[in-house]
């Protein structure tokens, strides 16, 4: 009798502990094996820049979730998620570096009730996790995927068709941040983050020397986003917004100006239907706004470039095809810039070995314009984005989620 009260003791304990707390191991290893060729146009001549193969471990990842129920309601939770090198480099690159473990992906604290959800930590923003729920293609370091375009502003420096240098303001973006999340409400959900004004450790000023080669990407500090969406009938209509100062200098010594930048601002409406089993297909409008200050060589001035996106994928079976297109548009309102902008378009084929692994197969070609640098295929090779430039990926991979 003793010994069943005993047996019975401990099967309640072990049965509370359970229900108190829950972690979750989980990740992606996605491995990819990609061709790349680049070809710059010169007026009537074409000739080609380079070309380059490698193996990518794109969004491959591990990481570590949990919840604790505190009760009346109340919930602890917390993630901790890290990209992992499959291919022995950084970034999704082959090299020999070996070390396993990079950058941070989305990890924080948190607490959670009927009233919402607050996290602190190294998030997603809500603009970002926007832009990549329209996304078609899965992952979320493919040379397929949205955010390698979306919610940037890059403009180059130099003289045009043949110069590599550029400076890129990004809206796509982690961020540490204080984060709410309301719970939804007849379908309406939303979100909104800020971060403070010495965001992850860097500087409040910053000034860059850039030339016809270099490439700069001007950290945002400060920054406050939010986003606003409504889901039924198998449509999701949503809305994003951020907002970011831009404490960055710019001493360009070709065009021999010294810019001081101020703020950026991005901000989408789009739109996917759902309601077809199967079938994803997504639109969304983004606008993206670079201000310049009153003391710079350039005056008080603001760039802006109109961005879109269209895309669609079918399950049928075991298959998958997915295909999507990106515009971005030229830079307007700050003088010297032009024809910067540039088209993508996209095609996948996965085919579904079983509910967690495929295989895969993709065709993403990107184009600039005569002054456009943008290069969303190429990082790890040693292809550098000029003006006028068109370049096309080409590959397959298997992908598993666990």
């Amino acid at each position: 009798m003793k010994k069943s009260l005993v047996a019975l003791s401990i099967a309640a304990l072990s049965t509370a502990a359970a229900a108190q707390s829950n972690v979750t191991i989980y990740g992606t290893a996605d491995v990819s094996a990609q061709g790349t060729n680049a070809t710059t146009h010169v007026g009537a001549s074409t000739g080609t820049t380079g070309g380059a193969f490698n193996l990518k471990a794109n969004d491959s990842s591990l990481g570590f979730k949990g919840t604790e129920d505190l009760g009346n309601g109340l919930k602890a939770l917390f993630q901790a998620e890290s990209y992992v090198n499959l291919t022995g480099g950084q970034q999704g690159v082959a090299t020999n570096n070996g070390n396993f473990f990079g950058y941070m992906k989305d990890s924080y604290v948190g607490l959670n009730n009927k009233y919402g959800t607050v996290l602190g930590g190294y998030l997603s923003t809500p603009y970002r996790a926007s832009v990549n729920s329209f996304d078609v293609f899965p992952g979320d370091r493919s040379d397929s995927v949205i955010e390698n375009v979306i919610g940037k502003q890059r403009f180059g420096y130099g003289n045009g068709t043949g110069a590599t240098g550029y400076v890129q303001a990004d809206s796509t973006v982690r961020a540490t941040a204080l984060a709410y999340a309301m719970p939804t409400l007849y379908g309406v959900d939303g979100s909104i983050a800020y971060t403070g004004s010495n965001n992850n450790g860097t500087n409040n000023q910053t000034v860059n020397q850039v030339g016809s080669t270099t490439q700069t990407t001007l950290g945002l500090q400060n920054a406050f986003t939010f986003n606003l969406g409504w889901t039924g009938y198998g449509v999701n209509v949503k809305g994003a917004f951020s907002q970011a100062k831009v404490n960055a200098t710019l001493q360009d010594g070709n065009l021999q100006t010294t810019t001081p930048f101020n703020g950026y601002t991005s901000y989408l409406v789009g739109a996917q239907y759902t309601g077809m089993p199967g079938l994803k297909v997504a639109a969304l409008y983004n606008r993206n706004s670079l201000g310049t200050n009153s003391e710079g060589n350039l005056g008080a001035q603001k760039g802006s470039n109109n961005q879109v996106y269209v895309g669609a994928s079918y399950r049928f079976g075991n298959n998958e095809p997915r295909a999507s297109y990106i515009s971005s548009s030229d830079t307007s309102g700050i003088g010297g810039i032009g024809q910067d902008g540039g088209t993508q378009w996209n095609l996948g084929w996965g085919y579904y070995l079983s509910k967690r692994t495929q295989v895969y197969g993709m065709v993403t070609q990107y184009k600039n314009n005569a002054n456009g640098v943008w290069a969303p295929m190429q990082t790890g090779t040693n292809i550098l984005p000029t003006g006028g430039q068109t370049t096309t990926t080409y590959g397959a991979g298997l992908r598993q989620a666990f």
